[in-house]
């Protein structure tokens, strides 16, 4: 029996006990942590316990990975909604003015991160020339990615792959700022999934993250570390209030499949503040949101994978912010897929539009799902009106 992860069903109650849940919505779901348990976990996640977290299993569909036959007409023909835009935002007193552009130096320090890392798919050219790799080719105009760069509709396996924040120059800047570690507690331990503060002290993961559907049981203990980055958080550590999943999501038993779960693997947490009384949003800022798009979109997806696609440890693993920049394509309803090579610890990293390195830009649209066996895709769910919408109306986002 193929599932993505397995709990042992004597543990259930350890994670029953003390639970409260409610509805907020006939589409969402909540916990809500008591106060005491939003103290104890402000304590518990020192430096040395989120470094030795676990990445949490990426869910595994084991296949067969192709769309039916009538996917094209049915992309074609679906009501997509009506589109709709959450700006991103700046932390409070940040007076810091947008570059809107690398200087040379910055620029080469940026493709450099590419280098030592055998995993990465990019080839180093000369600064303002093409990243290329197969049929995809992917322009940076003064160390912005061009987004009028010609690639191919939704090719599949073709991305570019890198490390973000392990210079510096591309450490605490917008928008790698709001991404980090959301570690928590499940039956098998202290884990890790990648997470991406949004607008009302949120932040946006996935929804396995933070709920076992086979088992029908919550995690714990959940807290955030924007900016993480080899041991360090410089904005420090957001316990959770409460967490929001979907009631279709809760309602979800049987085999991890992409095509009928991802678009429901969509998870909102409200953040306490941090141990310096800092809210998130005042610390660190949020990315915006965008819902009801085509399904084909240029995405730089981001996060904390510890292990590749074949399921190996990566360079520097886990230690690092790494980016997959590819454009998405049409996999099943409401469901996105992308290039990229990342594995376990990826769990719901985001996928922003309008990425612009040292600027206050950038759109969340998806967040990591699941992957199908051995193949280098990412899948999430296209951010609509039946699930990021409804979770951020519930949780005030």
């Amino acid at each position: 029996m193929k599932i993505h992860y397995i709990i042992p069903i004597a543990l259930l109650p350890m994670f029953a006990l003390g639970t409260q849940v409610s509805a907020q919505s006939p589409l969402t779901v909540s916990k809500t942590i008591k106060p005491d348990e939003v103290a104890r976990a402000r304590v518990f996640w020192t430096d040395k316990r989120i470094s030795e977290a676990k990445p949490f299993p990426i869910p595994i569909d084991y296949g067969p990975s192709e769309v039916n036959q009538d996917g094209k007409m049915e992309e074609a023909t679906e009501d997509l909604g009506v589109p709709g835009k959450t700006p991103p935002g700046r932390a409070v007193g940040d007076k810091s003015q947008d570059s809107g552009f690398f200087s040379e130096s910055d620029n080469r320090s940026f493709l450099d991160d590419t280098a030592g890392d055998d995993e990465s798919n990019v080839r180093e050219e000369e600064v303002g020339d093409i990243l290329s790799d197969g049929d995809i080719e992917i322009t940076f105009k003064n160390g912005l990615l061009d987004s009028s760069s010609e690639i191919q509709e939704g090719t599949k396996s073709v991305y570019t792959s890198y490390i973000v924040n392990n210079k510096t120059a591309l450490w605490r800047v917008y928008p790698h700022v709001w991404v980090g570690r959301l570690t928590f507690e499940a039956p098998n331990g202290t884990n890790y999934c990648s997470a991406t503060a949004i607008s009302g002290n949120n932040i946006v993961t996935a929804a396995h993250c933070v709920y076992d559907s086979t088992n029908n049981i919550w995690f714990d203990n959940w807290a955030f570390t924007p900016a993480y980055r080899n041991g360090s958080r410089p904005y420090g550590t957001f316990p959770a209030n409460s967490c929001w999943i979907l009631t279709a999501w809760v309602n979800l038993w049987g085999n991890y499949s992409i095509n009928t779960w991802a678009r429901h693997d969509v998870a909102v947490c409200e953040m306490d503040t941090n141990e310096y009384g800092r809210t998130l949003s005042n610390a660190v800022g949020w990315a915006g949101r965008q819902v009801n798009l085509a399904y084909t979109q240029l995405h730089f997806l981001s996060g904390y994978p510890l292990k590749d696609f074949r399921n190996q440890y990566l360079p520097a693993a886990g230690a690092y912010l790494r980016s997959c920049t590819a454009e998405s394509f049409y996999q099943a309803y409401n469901t996105l897929g992308m290039g990229c090579n990342w594995g376990g610890g990826i769990s719901g990293g985001s996928w922003l539009l309008g990425y612009k390195p040292l600027e206050v830009s950038g759109w969340v649209n998806s967040v990591n799902s699941g992957m199908y066996f051995g193949q280098t895709n990412a899948y999430g769910a296209r951010f609509n009106s039946s699930n990021i919408v409804p979770l951020c109306n519930s949780a005030g986002c």
